[in-house]
């Protein structure tokens, strides 16, 4: 029992020794942990901070370019898009909700201005700027509306499924529908058919499945589906 307690005690004191020893090791890892813990905090308030001004920058340009808008029209009106797309420019390349807000408010406005193309891709960069917010399937379905514009159907079909597809999406109906209209135009019956039905499915009392069901019927009636 003796024989156990000096062993016990000869443990401790090799531990003690241990950190004696050691101490300035101990002391700096605690000192690296603690600054990493501050680094990381400084991150999150500068982070925070960016984004405070990013928006405030956006709100302010929204807020010039609308000011007394309803009254504008022509070159005045040409003039006050430019500017704040000029502004905006600096916005484009931010991510999180910042580069959202500023993205599609370049596409809106790209989009007055039927500058399509330009449209599309301040939509989908709005869209990939923070791919898990409810703007992004709203983003791609405007994506979508763009490419129909420009003749593009493949890229149509591709962005409204990508909003079709999304969680909660608000205008899920009218993507499904236009998944399966975009489809008929390119000949693809069976797709279209498969969407058509897909909305049907969802919500079968919604005024977009009752022209989906039209579509369903005119499609038989062609003898393009079974």
């Amino acid at each position: 029992m003796a024989e156990k307690f000096k062993q016990e005690e000869t443990t401790a004191e090799k531990l003690d020794s241990f950190l004696s020893k050691n101490r300035s090791l101990f002391l700096t890892a605690a000192l690296v942990v603690v600054i990493a813990v501050v680094a990381v905090l400084a991150v999150v308030v500068i982070s925070g901070k960016s984004t405070e001004k990013g928006l405030a920058q956006v709100d302010s340009i929204y807020y010039t370019l609308t000011k007394d808008g309803a009254a504008l029209e022509g070159d005045a009106l040409t003039a006050r898009q430019d500017a704040a797309l000029e502004q905006l420019a600096a916005l484009e390349g931010k991510g999180g909700v910042v580069g959202v807000r500023a993205n599609m408010l370049v596409a809106d406005l790209q989009f007055q201005k039927k500058n399509f193309e330009a449209a599309k891709a301040a939509y989908l960069k709005a869209a990939n700027a923070k791919k898990n917010a409810y703007t992004a399937p709203l983003a791609y379905y405007n994506a979508a509306a763009c490419s129909e514009n420009l003749g593009d159907l493949d890229s149509a079909l591709a962005n409204y499924t990508l909003a079709a597809d999304a969680k909660d999406f608000v205008l899920v109906d009218h993507a499904l529908f236009s998944v399966g209209r975009v489809n008929e135009a390119k000949g693809d019956f069976k797709a279209a058919k498969e969407a058509y039905d897909k909305l049907n499915d969802k919500h079968p009392d919604g005024s977009w499945a009752e022209l989906a069901k039209g579509r369903l019927i005119a499609l038989k009636a062609a003898g393009n589906i079974e």
